[in-house]
């Protein structure tokens, strides 16, 4: 009687996870075979007030908007994992911009985050408050430039993102470890709720910091060109319509290194 007690519990909550036998849990830390990664600066907004459309998903918008945002950068970054805990995926991300909580610290904030498998999905919101979204990407090479789409699996004809990448120097074998910029990766993320409609998309209930870790084997250049309509990169509702500082970012492959993290007091 135990026994079947259990398996049906187990066979709920792989209800709940949805086909949940191929959302594995993995906890952190990962280590991450990055492929490829591109990497773009961003202008961050004067305020929270002036944040792009699309700079968040509506839900959690009220969670990912509070506070004061410093005078920094914001980053805009395309990854294509090739192994890790979770197996290969690729992932899109907008940080607007460095958040201030009070005299000493900050924090980067990711707000907008696509990735290609429920996997990542599940255990980044679960493991690090990042609040993913599951979309598909597609990748085509042609004469040594690559088109990138992202969409979301229900309307693959009207793209959240879409960019050209052309490569323009390298790829040149460089081993570099951001540990070298002390505590500037640091990601401080809220807590959001959970999707009414995806169980995936578990919310959280407690504030999250971690500091990543790159470490490149190669670094290269790449031009970044929008392929939407007007050149658009972003539609300005999956994700922002805005256009890097400079349309010429780094293009990297190495390891990228999601520790644990440390859980912090709710900071408003």
């Amino acid at each position: 009687m135990l026994f079947l007690t259990c398996l049906l519990l187990n066979l709920a909550l792989l209800f709940r996870l949805g086909c949940a036998d191929s959302i594995p849990v993995a906890p952190a830390p990962w280590v991450l075979d990055v492929s490829e990664g591109y990497i773009f600066v961003v202008l961050p907004p004067l305020s929270p007030a002036f944040l792009p459309p699309g700079w968040a998903n509506p839900l959690e918008e009220p969670e990912l908007r509070p506070g004061v945002i410093l005078p920094d950068i914001g980053l805009m970054m395309l990854v294509r994992y090739a192994a890790g805990p979770v197996g290969p995926y690729d992932e899109l991300i907008y940080i607007p911009g460095r958040w201030a909580y009070n005299l000493t610290d900050s924090g980067l904030r990711i707000t907008q985050i696509y990735v290609s498998t429920n996997a990542s999905v599940f255990n980044g919101r679960t493991n690090w408050n990042i609040p993913k979204h599951l979309a598909v990407f597609n990748f085509t090479s042609t004469d040594g430039s690559t088109s990138v789409t992202v969409s979301p699996p229900d309307d693959l004809a009207h793209p959240h993102f879409a960019v050209n990448l052309t490569p323009t120097i390298g790829p040149i074998p460089i081993q570099v470890n951001s540990t070298l910029t002390g505590n500037y990766l640091t990601l401080i993320q809220p807590s959001f709720p959970a999707s009414q409609t995806n169980e995936v998309e578990v919310g959280t209930t407690t504030w999250k910091q971690l500091l990543l870790n790159v470490k490149t084997e190669t670094i290269s250049a790449s031009l970044i060109s929008g392929a939407l309509p007007g050149g658009r990169i972003g539609n300005g509702v999956g994700y922002p319509d805005i256009a890097p500082l400079l349309p010429i970012g780094a293009k990297l492959s190495g390891t990228l290194i999601f520790p644990e993290p440390t859980i912090v007091p709710n900071l408003f």
